[in-house]
């Protein structure tokens, strides 16, 4: 990436799974890269996914449901069988949790950053 992409560029790391170790070069590179996280982090055994959360700095973290994928944990497939937007209150409770910060923290942050790569 660092030969094609301009340093500055806005990058979404579009449903982040893997481990810190993985992402930081790329958020040391790369200013403006974020990282999104979807509902799989609601998952005790998404153990890296989860560590990644709490090392990543939240004014670079952003909230994804992924739709129709990764419905949260707590929600069974018998009230609804996949994930939808509206069950971003999860993530965000989920990311909340992690990052030992309140929701409305959270939220605020997670809005700036959207704003920030996606201008809405």
């Amino acid at each position: 990436m660092k030969k094609c992409v301009p340093r500055d560029y806005k990058i979404h790391r579009h449903c982040f799974t893997n481990s810190y170790p993985v992402i930081e070069p790329f958020l040391t590179e790369f200013p403006n890269l974020y990282v999104g996280f979807t509902a799989l982090i609601t998952y005790a055994n998404a153990k890296e996914a989860r560590e990644a959360v709490r090392q990543i700095p939240l004014n670079r973290i952003l909230l994804e449901t992924d739709a129709p994928y990764f419905l949260p944990r707590g929600v069974s497939k018998g009230v609804c069988p996949f994930s939808h937007p509206g069950m971003g209150i999860h993530t965000l409770q989920e990311l909340s949790l992690l990052k030992q910060e309140d929701m409305s923290t959270v939220i605020a942050t997670i809005r700036d950053n959207t704003t920030h790569v996606y201008g809405i």
